[in-house]
């Protein structure tokens, strides 16, 4: 391992007390108004896995720091529930959202260069049925999803297909053991790791992967939000020169752009 690489290990754990801090602090007191004047506001949603979740967030906190050099001030803030915090971005309360699927239709603003990839999605079910490979599979069932999360369009706008929806994966693969829905859909990596937490891999299956993901920070679409957009690119290409990107988001269920 050369200088460059040991150090940007170094400095990618240095800051792990830092994160864990900000993440703790962050999350017990949001305060109704984020930022200052003239502050802008970073917002970091949740997912299923606690540690990835927190390599987001110290993602967001690493360019942010790194943007202090050019006289930008950030916050970051790590919100506990989609719905929230794409209601945040929507009525402008935030200024950057992460981690954000790229070309989602359903949501406004525009987004960076892609940070990394996701694993496809996969449909569960209960193991007494049919594995099912497809959306167009899901026709005349209940599917359990996560509210504000990121779907499909196919299965968002499927005349047949029921939506039901929750608060958390756990939820969703509780009522799918309990028969009160037909299916749920996750990224393999995420769901893998929650039926392995919950006992369930024996009670629940999936299908074939479909739909890969980009994911990037999203921005509001004004002139503001483009010169963001433009810091924060410049900002992961430094972190990706250096290593600093590879040493934080190596172990996480996601593929690396290089």
């Amino acid at each position: 391992m050369g200088n460059s690489q040991t150090t940007s290990l170094h400095r990618a754990r240095a800051l792990m007390p830092i994160v864990a801090v900000m993440v703790v602090f962050l999350c017990s007191s949001i305060p109704p108004v984020l930022g200052q004047p003239g502050t802008c506001r970073v917002v970091v949603g949740p997912t299923p896995n606690p540690t990835l979740t927190d390599a987001n967030m110290q993602l967001a906190l690493t360019i942010v720091r790194d943007l202090t050099k050019f006289g930008e001030k950030c916050e970051v803030h790590l919100i506990d529930a989609w719905a929230r915090a794409n209601k945040m971005f929507a009525d402008g309360t935030a200024d950057v959202l992460f981690p954000e699927i790229v070309g989602d239709p359903s949501q406004p603003g525009i987004t960076g260069i892609p940070v990394a990839t996701t694993f496809g999605f996969v449909v569960y079910t209960r193991t007494t049925e049919p594995v099912i490979d497809s959306i167009a599979e899901l026709s005349g069932k209940n599917v359990g999803l996560i509210r504000g999360r990121y779907y499909p369009e196919e299965l968002l706008s499927h005349p047949y297909i029921t939506a039901v929806y929750t608060n958390s994966l756990e939820q969703n693969f509780n009522m799918l053991t309990y028969q009160r829905i037909d299916a749920t859909i996750e990224y393999v990596s995420d769901g893998e790791r929650q039926l392995f937490q919950m006992g369930l891999a024996g009670e629940l299956h999936h299908g074939a992967q479909f739909e890969v993901n980009e994911l990037a920070f999203r921005f509001q679409a004004t002139e503001s939000g483009q010169t963001l957009r433009q810091l924060f690119d410049d900002a992961i290409l430094n972190l990706k020169a250096d290593g600093t990107y590879e040493a934080i988001l190596k172990d996480m269920p996601l593929q690396l752009i290089p």
